[in-house]
């Protein structure tokens, strides 16, 4: 095993953890934007909505890597979210969550010339979606599942 792979399957649940924690800041952002409407919340929101992206596409990356399977260095972030709900990582309904996350993310980090399109379309999932969500790890024996919770 490649030290890389090696690395991915070692760090595994502090991603989770990090994952987690972000997740948490982006609430608390999301409730401050709400209170103040102020523009530097607002970036605050963008930036920690940003990093959920990342952690989401690393931990698919490591759980299909955890899993022995095989990763295209060309593989999309939608197509990682893709093949770990194949092999068990989440349901139907949270791959189609976690893409949604993830083309918001594409959408507002390389298509610049949208990007209050994007900072609005951002916001709002954050606002109506995201700021209702928890995220957790289920474990037994034999493997590790993500689940959500939406508590609208």
């Amino acid at each position: 095993m490649s030290p890389y792979f090696r690395y991915k399957k070692e760090k595994f649940l502090e991603k989770y953890k990090a994952a987690y924690d972000n997740l948490e800041n982006l609430k608390e952002a999301i409730n401050e934007y709400k209170k103040s409407n102020n523009k530097i919340i607002k970036r605050a929101v963008i930036a920690y909505f940003q990093d959920f992206a990342e952690y989401i596409i690393d931990m698919c990356e490591s759980y299909i890597i955890i899993n022995d399977g095989k990763i295209s260095s060309s593989a999309s972030a939608l197509k990682l979210i893709e093949e770990a709900s194949e092999i068990g990582f989440f349901d139907e309904t949270l791959k189609k969550y976690l893409s949604v996350v993830v083309k918001l993310r594409n959408r507002y980090t390389h298509d610049y010339y949208i990007r209050e399109t994007s900072e609005s379309e951002i916001e709002k999932f954050c606002l109506e979606k995201l700021a209702y969500f928890e995220l957790f790890l289920e474990e037994s024996k034999d493997n590790v599942i993500l689940k959500y919770r939406d508590k609208k």
